[in-house]
């Protein structure tokens, strides 16, 4: 897969070259490795259900809806249980508290160009929403098999929040949709996904998603998946202490995860011309790595206090203030202006250590659906997908919901 992939890249170099030489060394290798590729990319395939275009090269605009929903829970540790009763000169044996946080990257509206030969493609798509992020993706997909690369990076302020707090027989919550981190909180993923074909004679996921091939008749087929993916959650800015204490004290969270999967998709071509295609396949976590950098600071941020105690300058090298403590409570009080930031000057965060644990199996879900009408040399369809990653940490969890809705205009030449 990998070899066809580089192939076509190649491709893509050395025809435009060669293009005013035809009889030159520079052509007669472009045409070989497009034989090559034509031949290895798409033999075996019934041609009463599955038709090769003599037109092999693609070019699609693809506007774009996408949205990564990405949700942290975590329970307060005994141990900051403990440090805030001292805090607060109570007694909190007991006392449970437990948050949910969710990151929602703005509704990213996109447009993007993909370009390819066959099944092999290069596409990218850049954001037309602030803070949305840039989206990359690399695809080689055959007869029997089918391989994508996407990398997609993004960051935000814009959070919502829900508290719960319990203590012996009282119970507290507090929800707020419009919780303003006071510095973007980024996020980054890396998706490598596979698939095999059992009926890649007769089904082409190809032909639903990159238009490659075109089905000509309704099949199906079941699937055996097998997928990478990587992400990192950065809050370690000094000005999110807030989130890190509610945290445990975690600033920066990098995962990487091997899936596998069996699901079934199917197509169904209702008249001439048209496709309608949905693919479902639950994956399993074979491979959990999560690692966690932790992170303290000289704010309290559990603790919002008018006290005019004296607390001087901070020294970044010692790592205390002038009269001698680590941390003070953050000086926003009742009767103090809320909008004043002064503070966040003297705001400061370090690392206190990292973590790495091996977690137990999660299951996902990757889904797709989309619907497709081939014209003569051109194209045209939407097309949705949904992608949910979970991963777990000690006191702390995390899922990550991708989707996207897609339109696709192509042309074949």
């Amino acid at each position: 897969m990998i070899k066809h992939l580089l192939l076509g890249l190649l491709v893509c170099i050395v025809v435009p070259v060669s293009a005013q030489q035809k009889d030159s060394w520079a052509h007669r290798t472009s045409r070989n490795i497009r034989q090559r590729l034509d031949s290895a990319l798409f033999r075996k395939v019934d041609t009463t259900y599955i038709e090769v275009p003599k037109k092999a090269w693609r070019v699609i605009l693809r506007p774009k809806i996408n949205q990564i929903d990405t949700r942290v829970s975590s329970v307060l540790d005994d141990d900051l249980i403990a440090k805030l009763g001292e805090s607060w000169g109570l007694d909190l044996t007991g006392l449970h508290f437990d948050w949910l946080m969710k990151l929602e990257q703005p509704m990213s509206t996109s447009v993007g160009v993909w370009v390819g030969y066959r099944g092999l493609g290069i596409g990218y798509s850049q954001s037309l929403t602030k803070h949305s992020g840039r989206y990359f993706s690399l695809s080689s997909t055959g007869s029997c098999y089918g391989v994508t690369l996407s990398v997609r990076s993004f960051e935000t302020d814009d959070l919502s929040t829900r508290i719960n707090l319990s203590y012996i027989d009282e119970n507290y919550s507090e929800r707020d949709d419009n919780y303003d981190s006071y510095a973007p909180i980024k996020v980054n993923t890396l998706f490598l996904d596979g698939y095999y074909v059992f009926n890649g004679k007769r089904y082409s996921q190809a032909a639903a998603y990159n238009q490659s091939v075109i089905q000509r008749r309704s099949a199906g087929s079941f699937l055996l998946g097998l997928s990478w993916y990587q992400s990192s959650i950065d809050l370690s800015n000094k000005l999110n202490g807030d989130i890190i204490l509610a945290s445990n004290h975690i600033g920066k969270i990098k995962v990487h995860q091997g899936n596998i999967g069996f699901g079934y998709g199917y197509n169904w071509v209702p008249a001439r011309n048209w496709l309608m295609n949905v693919m479902v396949m639950p994956t399993v976590a074979f491979y959990n790595r999560v690692k966690v950098t932790k992170y303290a600071s000289n704010y309290d941020f559990f603790v919002l206090d008018s006290d005019t105690e004296d607390y001087g300058t901070w020294n970044p090298e010692k790592r205390q203030w002038s009269n001698g403590k680590v941390e003070r409570p953050l000086p926003i009080g009742e009767d103090m202006d809320k909008e004043d930031l002064s503070w966040q000057k003297d705001v400061d965060n370090w690392e206190i250590g990292s973590e790495t644990k091996h977690t137990r199996w999660k299951v996902n879900i990757n889904a797709h659906a989309g619907i497709t009408y081939f014209g003569k040399d051109w194209f045209a369809g939407v097309y949705g997908q949904l992608h949910r990653f979970s991963y777990k940490h000690d006191n702390m969890n995390v899922k990550i919901w991708d989707w996207y809705v897609r339109g696709s205009v192509g042309l074949r030449f």
